[in-house]
């Protein structure tokens, strides 16, 4: 017998919005047996159902709305169908295997799959989750990757371990299907080549969601001397010196990620025109601008800075300083492209921010367009929370 929780009244948005979160102040009661993990019915106070989801008493988020029709129950063919659901999305309507053999094939609410991610990388996914009741269904999940997608591998990786020990989940396991010969792979987006580390290297392994925007800065990258701040494996960099960038300079803080970036700038034939080097972010950027080095186009895509909402007003500060320190180094006509990957730090906050580092550089800066994740990274429309990263183009106009 499946148990039931309550939502409190003014919660009901929850259920006509279609809202796949309720926070455990929402929830008035849980009637019945269960475990966490387990799927619950969810109703008001007054008793109408809302939705099929997912408890977990010991979370913030207490429960995780799956499906919000009464006579669509939470089973392993539900499960199974948001994965054909999934990969049809990216093979047949975005054709994202005729463009790269690494993309996001399941991107959590996006895909009705909670707190569930997982990518692809060649012939090897590799899969993250932060959710205590999908962690528990993962079988029909893999079951159905495995048939359609035949990869030679499937790792579940530790990524956000705070997280996971947060909501209850034991760690990655590693290797849960196949075969895994070697810890990179080599993967080919719009033709730049990456070596990939899939058992120790950020996030699943590289910032698929960057994508498109690696693209769009590679065509805008012809002629102009290129900053490429916290490089990690060299995609900004590497894609707009193989555009035909007149230099590029890219920094990362962690040393193994320069050894990857490296030896991708060898691969992609641009060494000669590449600088890599180990560094912070603001001291990379502060002894540059202090040095008066300018460039013509500059990539701000710092690590999150903001992983809870009592980090917000630490991370704006940061957010700012280096936004101040990259605009004093950008040439009038030069182009800006800051990213926030910080949930908690919204567009509307980071184009202020960026406002306010204008003002106090005395710089004049249009913004030119907001950007977010690729395509493979689709939001819910009742869960805008999954639009996680944000990235501003700005050009720095004439005096």
């Amino acid at each position: 017998m499946t148990a039931t929780a309550y939502v409190k009244n003014s919660r009901l948005r929850v259920g006509l919005r279609r809202h796949p979160w309720v926070y455990d102040d929402a929830v008035t009661k849980i009637q019945g047996e269960y475990e966490n993990g387990d799927v619950v019915t969810v109703r008001s106070e007054a008793g109408k159902f809302l939705a099929h989801g997912f408890v977990n008493d010991a979370s913030r988020l207490a429960l995780r709305l799956v499906s919000f029709e009464k006579s669509v129950p939470i089973t392993d063919d539900l499960l199974r169908e948001r994965v054909r659901d999934a990969v049809a999305l990216r093979h047949d309507s975005l054709r994202l295997r005729e463009r790269t053999n690494a993309y996001r094939v399941i991107h959590s609410e996006g895909d009705g799959l909670p707190g569930l991610i997982v990518d692809r990388y060649d012939d090897v996914l590799a899969l993250s989750c932060s959710s205590l009741g999908t962690q528990r269904r993962l079988d029909p999940i893999v079951s159905e990757l495995l048939a359609l997608l035949e990869p030679s591998a499937i790792l579940e990786l530790g990524v956000s371990e705070g997280l996971r020990g947060s909501e209850g989940l034991p760690p990655g396991r590693g290797l849960i299907s196949g075969v895994l010969a070697h810890p990179l792979r080599t993967v080919s987006i719009d033709g730049l080549h990456l070596h990939v580390p899939l058992t120790d290297g950020q996030k699943t392994g590289l910032f698929l969601d960057q994508r498109d925007n690696v693209r769009l800065l590679a065509g805008l990258a012809p002629g102009r001397r290129v900053l490429d701040a916290c490089c990690y494996v060299g995609a900004f960099g590497l894609a707009c010196a193989q555009a035909g960038a007149r230099s590029v300079l890219a920094f990362d803080s962690s040393e193994a990620a320069l050894e990857l970036a490296i030896a991708n700038a060898e691969m992609n034939g641009v060494a000669d025109r590449v600088e890599l080097v180990k560094g912070s972010l603001f001291r990379e950027l502060r002894d540059r601008s202090d040095a008066g080095q300018t460039f013509d186009l500059i990539v701000l895509d710092p690590p999150k800075f903001a992983a809870k909402a009592r980090d917000v007003k630490k991370a704006r500060k940061g957010y700012l300083d280096a936004n101040m320190l990259a605009l004093k180094m950008l040439t009038p006509g030069g182009l800006l492209l800051t990213c926030s990957c910080s949930h908690h730090v919204g567009v509307e906050m980071l184009e202020g921010i960026l406002s306010e580092a204008a003002t106090r550089t005395s710089v004049r800066l249009r913004v030119l367009e907001r950007r977010g994740a690729g395509l493979d990274h689709p939001v819910d429309v009742h869960c805008p929370e999954g639009r996680y990263l944000k990235a501003i183009l700005a050009q720095r106009a004439g005096e």
